[in-house]
């Protein structure tokens, strides 16, 4: 290429257990493929596990961890310990749902506008509750 010149790739690059599975194959980048990656990311702020699981026989993705672990409607095993508490269980429960429709097949994902507005519900509910503890409801500020 010459001095000036520009170059576009729209392959599909990037480090594994963020790229879309749906992508890997078919090489085309895209936003939906951005939206799966941005709820790995969720996924690993809410509960500080890594992206793959290698402690197991088959490893496991994350998003597929996170389903497994939550399949019985408890969310203590996927909770970051570090918090040890002090979050509020329903802005979790909406992050954490975000995160896994971030992670459904591409037709089921949500839009960047629906990411945005779903966040912004749940930094709402962080900032009116107090702090409880997974599985229980959250002690809403009681009004004077």
């Amino acid at each position: 290429m010459d001095l000036g010149e520009t170059y576009v790739s729209s392959e599909v690059r990037g480090t594994f257990g963020y790229v879309d599975p749906e992508n890997q194959n078919n090489c085309q980048v895209n936003s939906s493929g951005d939206i799966y990656s941005f709820g790995i990311v969720l996924l690993q702020i809410i509960s500080w596990k890594k992206v793959i699981n290698m402690n197991v026989k088959k490893p496991m993705p994350l998003d597929k961890m996170a389903k497994f672990l939550t399949r019985d409607g408890s969310t203590k095993g996927l909770v970051d310990p570090k918090l040890e508490g002090e979050f509020s269980v329903e802005a979790f429960d909406l992050t954490l749902g975000l995160a896994l429709s971030c992670t459904e097949v591409k037709q089921q994902r949500p839009s960047m506008e629906e990411v945005v507005a779903t966040l912004e519900k749940a930094l709402d509910k962080s900032t009116t509750a107090k702090a409880s503890t997974p599985g229980t409801s959250p002690n809403l500020p009681s009004t004077p």
